[in-house]
Formats: structure tokens, sequence, C-alpha cells
């Protein structure tokens, strides 16, 4: 039986781009918060960021895990639901019309990381971590108290 892994991931852009930028997630196993931080100093979107903090957050996991990803991304989290990042991979990530997809790189070493788990994808404006990974944010990546 796989070991089941909590992750939430939060970011600072609000829209769709931002000249710079700073991500938090946690990782809940066993009732166990492990926290990551990050900073972006140059323009980065919102799916790239969380692209970044999903690969980043998988990581970390030692073994094949059972893991839930909950963030504020509707884009990606369609994504898995709808199986276009399966067909993406299958499709070497080229567009159907021609040329690659955006931010293919990125979602070519997500969904390597991804093959090693059973990963579900959840999508949530606000989840329950939220309030403390923005603190988290503030503090710089200080998750100490929290």
């Amino acid at each position: 039986m796989l070991k089941h892994v909590d992750i939430y991931i939060t970011h600072t852009i609000r829209g769709f781009v931002a000249d710079n930028a700073q991500y938090a997630y946690a990782l809940i196993y066993n009732g166990v918060p492990r926290y990551g931080y990050g900073e972006i100093d140059r323009r980065i979107t919102q799916n790239r960021i969380v692209l970044l903090s999903m690969k980043e957050a998988l990581a970390r996991m030692l073994c094949s895990c059972e893991i839930t990803l909950y963030m504020n991304s509707q884009y990606i989290a369609s994504a898995f639901h709808n199986g276009n990042a399966k067909t993406w991979k299958q499709n070497g990530y080229e567009k159907a019309g021609g040329g690659k997809i955006t931010d293919a790189d990125r979602w070519e070493a997500l969904l390597k990381k991804c093959d090693e788990h059973v990963v579900e994808v959840v999508y949530c404006s606000h989840h329950d971590l939220t309030e403390k990974l923005n603190i988290g944010i503030k503090r710089k990546g200080n998750f100490e108290g929290l």
C-alpha cells in the first residue's frame, strides 16, 4: 500500500503574469507538514510558477506515493482531469496544429515526476493551507510556528 501525501500549493501571482513572484507549498504526511518556498525575480506566468512548484514538491518524495495536489490553477488541474496532459506527453508535447505546447519542457519534467506516483490534482481557489502558506511567503520562507 502506498503512503498518502497531500500537497498544497500557493503563489503570489494575481492575474496571468507577474514580473516577480513567490510560491510556497506544504507536503503533509501523517499530519506532519514539510514546507517549501521559492522566489522568481523575472517575468513569469501563473501556470509556469504552478508547474515549477509542483515539480519541486514532487522531487522531495523519497518513494512512490499516492499524492493529492491542491492548487488554484484551474488550467493545470483540468489538464490532468480531462487527459490533456497525458495526450500531450504521448504526442511529444506537440499541438494538434503543429508546434510545441506552451511550457512543453516544464510539462515534460513534471509528468516524468508524476509517473513515479499516483497523482490526483484538485482545483480549489482557496485550500486549507492557503493562509499559512501566505504567511510563510510574507516571512520569505520562514514557516516556524505555523
